[in-house]
């Protein structure tokens, strides 16, 4: 009996070391497909007050801009998953990354977004860039929360009831809202899933996962 139950310790350490090697090897940013092989984009914008609340001396932070929504990332998506890391290492040039800061005004958030997705997308770092301005162009930000002055609760839901009024030809399953924190769930990131063409579409079942479950969260005003 402890023959065997040693076996078993012996088969979940394995077990465990390679689930940990996985996700180490996702983290030291392997390849994960082939540039330009995708289905969609999911833009990716960020509620910069309720990061800055987290984050308060990250670089969006501490200036005298007030930001709102900034990108987070164009990410490209698949039905059923997404690629990221593909073996494309191009540097971003300077200029790149001078030219979206009033977008992405965090350096090594441009640096990133390159790494991890823009490097899947078949573009280069100027192409690519440029098409987070197109994708951010094309979305209307609800009034309501273009600069707001005071910290408001509402529904979940009424977020992305809001950008589908603004953005009348979005599909409903097009807006996913996300949230972070537990007692008080603040909002984190509204994603919006655009085919290649940057028209607004339906988000698969895999980028809908990351919805926010909360009925009701806080939307931090701009500091």
């Amino acid at each position: 009996m402890l023959i065997r139950s040693r076996r078993w310790v012996a088969l979940l350490a394995v077990v465990l070391l390679c689930a940990s090697g996985a996700v180490a090897a996702r983290h030291r940013g392997r390849s994960g497909g082939t540039p330009g092989e995708f289905d969609y984009y999911v833009l990716s914008l960020s509620w910069s007050p309720a990061f800055c609340l987290a984050s308060p001396a990250a670089a969006e932070c501490g200036g005298p801009r007030r930001y709102g929504f900034i990108v987070h990332g164009l990410w490209p998506q698949n039905e059923g998953g997404w690629p990221e890391y593909c073996d494309v290492h191009v540097p971003v040039p300077d200029d790149v990354v001078q030219g979206i800061a009033d977008l992405m005004p965090s350096r090594a958030l441009v640096y990133h977004e390159w790494s991890a997705h823009g490097s899947c997308s078949g573009l280069q770092p100027a192409q690519f860039f440029a098409l987070v301005r197109r994708a951010y162009a094309s979305i209307v930000i609800p009034p309501p929360l273009l600069r707001p002055t005071v910290a408001t609760e509402q529904p979940t839901a009424a977020i992305a009831a809001a950008f589908l009024r603004a953005n009348p030809r979005m599909p409903a399953t097009a807006v996913v809202v996300t949230c972070s924190g537990q007692s008080a769930p603040r909002l984190r990131e509204v994603r919006v899933c655009l085919d290649r063409d940057l028209a607004p579409r339906s988000c698969s079942a895999v980028a809908l996962r990351g919805a926010c479950r909360a009925l009701q969260l806080i939307v931090p005003p701009l500091r």
